[in-house]
C-alpha cells in the first residue's frame, strides 16, 4: 500500500488558489481562524462556503496523488461491504466499495488517516488501495447499505446452534427491513440445496437479494415460524401464519407461508404496509375520467361493481381504496376476505376458513343478517357465492368483488358461464373494472426516445398519436436501485352497464359485441390506457407490451 505523505510539506491552500477555487486573501482569513479553531483547513473553508466538498475532495486528490471517485456513479457489490466490519466503517467513515486481486479498494475521506487503513490490512490481511470520496457521500452510502451491511455479518456471526439467539434474531430482522427499505412486498426463501437463496419481489419483478449458507437455513425458518405462531416441527405440509414488524415508525403486517420443497422447506412473506390501505383513486393512476366514472358508480345505493383481472394485479388494493371512499358513520360496511390483508378503521372484516367449512357463501348468508349497506366478497370463485351476491345486490345492497378474467366484458361472459340467469346480471351489475400493474418509470433518471415511424403507425391503429411524441425508457439510478423503476401504477378499463350493455346482456351477448358497444359510449380498452400512460411517460411501451399483450 502507497504511504501517505503528511499534509505539513503539501499546501491544500495554495492548490486550491491555483486553481481559482479561493482567493489568497480567503485563504489567509481561513488560516488565521484554524489557529483558534480545531476544524481542518478544508472544513473551515466548506462551512464558510467558499468552496464545494467535491472540489476540495479532488484538490485533496491531487496534493496526496490519491485517485478521486464520485460514489454516485459507480455499482458496489454489498458482498464487498462484509469484508470490513461494520464498526470500523462507521468509525473511520471509510466505505470499502471493491474487490480485485486480492486488493480491496476503500474510499476515504481523510487521507491522513494511515492508521485505519493498516488497521484494515491487518483485519482481512488483504492489500488496500485507498481512494479519495467526499464525507457526505461516504457517510450516505453507509445509511443506504445499513440493512445490507447488518445482514452480511449478522450471516457471518449467526450461533447456528440455537434458534433464539441474538445473531439468528437479528438476521431475520435485517432481511425483512432490507425488503421493507426496498420497497419490496414478498420475500422469497427458497432452498436450494447447498445453500438458501432470498429473492425479493420489488414492482412485480423477483429480484436475488442474499444467499445463506446451507447451515443456516434451518435455524432461519424455525425463527420465521415462531414469530408467525407456525408449527416449528411440522414441515411436511404448508402451514400460514402472520406477525407485525414495526420499521421507521410505521407497522407492517407480515403473511407467511410455508410449502414443503424437495430441497427443504419453501418461505414466503407477504409484506403488507397499514398505510398501503389507504391509497386514493389518483395514486393507483387514475386518470381523471377514469375517477369520475368510478366515483360514479360507488355513489349508488345499490347494485354490484366487479374488479377484474389476473392474480397480482391490484384488484384488491383498487377495492380499499372504494371502501375508504365509502366509509363514513352513515354506512354498515362489511367484508369477506381470504385472508384480511390490511385493518380497516370502522369496516367489520371477517376472513373465511375453507378447512371449518366457512367459506365466501356461508360467510355472505350470515352478513345479510347484519343489516349491511356495503359488501366487500374477496373473490367470486363459485356459482354459489355468485348466485347470494347478485340476490344481495338485488335487494339493496352495494356488493363489490372481484373475478379473474382477461378484461371488462370477460366478467359478463364469465357469470352467464356459471349459468347465472342474463336477467339477474342485467338487473344487478352497475359496472366492471378491469385492470393491470406496470411499472412507473423512475423520474430521476429516465431517458426520452423517439419512436420509429413502425411504432407509431402501429399505436395509431389504438389511439390518435402525435408525431413529436417522445416516449421514456429505463437507465437506472441510486434511488431506483438502478432498475430504472420506481413503484407501480394501474392502468384500467372501465365498462359502465348502461341501458343499452343491459338490453345487450338480456340476450346473452357474446364479449365482443359488448366490447363494440361499450366501445362507441367512450370506454378506452387496456392497452389503449397502457398507451395513454406511455404518452404520459408514465411508463415504457415494453412495459404496457408485457402486461396488456399490445402487438
Amino acid at each position: 500500500m502507497k504511504e501517505v505523505v503528511n499534509t505539513k510539506s503539501l499546501k491544500l491552500g495554495d492548490t486550491l488558489v491555483e486553481r481559482g477555487l479561493i482567493s489568497r486573501k480567503q485563504l489567509d482569513e481561513a488560516l488565521k481562524a484554524q489557529k483558534k479553531d480545531s476544524r481542518k483547513l478544508g472544513q473551515i473553508l466548506v462551512d464558510r462556503g467558499l468552496v464545494t466538498e467535491e472540489k476540495l475532495t479532488q484538490a485533496l486528490s491531487s496534493v496526496f496523488q490519491i485517485s478521486f471517485l464520485k460514489l454516485s456513479e459507480i455499482k458496489i457489490d454489498e458482498a464487498v461491504l462484509g469484508m470490513v466490519s461494520d464498526d470500523m466503517m462507521h468509525e473511520n467513515k471509510m466505505l470499502p466499495i471493491a474487490f480485485e486481486n486480492n486488493c480491496l479498494t476503500v474510499a476515504i475521506s481523510d487521507p491522513l488517516n494511515v492508521a485505519s487503513l493498516q488497521q484494515i490490512r491487518l483485519s482481512c490481511d488483504y492489500e488496500i488501495k485507498p481512494v479519495l470520496a467526499c464525507l457526505s457521500d461516504i457517510e450516505a452510502h453507509l445509511q443506504e447499505h445499513a440493512d445490507s451491511i447488518k445482514t452480511i455479518h449478522a450471516i457471518k456471526t449467526v450461533d447456528t446452534k440455537t434458534t433464539e439467539g441474538s445473531d439468528i434474531v437479528q438476521l431475520v430482522e435485517s432481511i425483512i427491513g432490507k425488503a421493507i427499505k426496498e420497497k419490496a412486498s414478498d420475500i422469497h426463501f427458497e432452498p436450494q440445496g447447498d445453500h438458501m437463496r432470498v429473492r425479493y419481489r420489488i414492482d412485480g419483478v423477483l429480484h436475488e437479494r442474499t444467499v445463506m449458507p446451507k447451515e443456516l437455513e434451518r435455524n432461519l425458518i424455525s425463527r420465521i415460524k415462531i414469530i408467525s405462531g407456525m408449527d416449528v416441527a411440522e414441515n411436511r405440509r404448508p402451514q400460514d401464519g402472520r406477525t407485525t414488524m414495526t420499521y421507521a415508525k410505521e407497522e407492517y403486517d407480515i403473511r407467511i407461508s410455508s410449502l414443503p420443497d424437495i430441497k427443504g422447506e419453501n418461505l414466503v412473506l407477504r409484506l403488507l404496509s397499514k398505510k398501503f390501505a389507504k391509497k386514493t383513486f389518483d395514486a393507483l393512476g387514475m386518470d381523471d375520467n377514469e375517477i369520475i366514472v368510478t366515483k360514479k358508480l360507488m355513489r349508488r345505493p345499490y347494485g354490484m361493481i366487479l374488479v377484474t383481472g389476473p392474480t397480482g394485479s391490484g384488484k384488491t388494493t383498487t377495492l380499499y381504496a372504494v371502501l375508504n371512499m365509502l366509509n363514513d358513520i352513515t354506512k354498515n360496511i362489511i367484508t369477506i376476505e381470504d385472508p384480511v390483508e390490511y385493518e380497516l378503521k370502522g369496516i367489520t372484516q371477517t376472513a373465511i376458513n375453507t378447512l371449518s367449512g366457512y367459506s365466501f357463501a356461508k360467510a355472505m348468508r350470515h352478513i345479510l343478517r347484519h343489516d349491511p349497506d356495503v359488501i366487500m366478497v374477496g373473490e367470486i370463485r363459485d356459482v354459489e357465492t355468485a348466485e347470494i351476491a347478485i340476490r344481495a345486490a338485488l335487494t339493496g345492497h352495494l356488493v363489490l368483488s372481484t373475478m379473474h378474467t382477461n378484461n371488462a366484458a370477460g366478467a359478463v361472459t364469465r357469470l352467464l358461464e356459471m349459468d347465472i340467469e342474463p336477467f339477474l346480471i342485467s338487473s344487478a351489475l352497475n359496472g366492471v373494472i378491469a385492470q393491470r400493474l406496470v411499472r412507473h418509470i423512475c423520474p430521476e433518471c429516465m431517458a426520452e426516445f423517439t419512436p420509429n415511424e413502425e411504432i407509431i403507425q402501429n399505436i395509431s391503429k389504438y389511439t390518435e398519436i402525435k408525431k413529436d411524441v417522445k416516449f421514456v425508457e429505463p437507465v437506472g439510478c441510486e434511488r431506483c436501485l438502478k432498475t430504472g423503476f420506481s413503484g407501480r401504477i394501474g392502468i384500467y378499463e372501465l365498462l359502465e352497464v348502461t341501458d343499452d350493455i343491459r338490453t345487450m346482456i338480456l340476450k346473452a351477448a357474446n364479449e365482443q359485441e359488448i366490447v363494440n358497444k361499450a366501445l362507441t359510449q367512450g370506454m378506452s380498452i387496456l392497452k389503449v390506457a397502457g398507451i395513454k400512460k406511455a404518452i404520459a411517460q408514465k411508463t415504457t411501451l415494453e412495459e404496457v407490451i408485457r402486461v396488456t399483450s399490445l402487438d
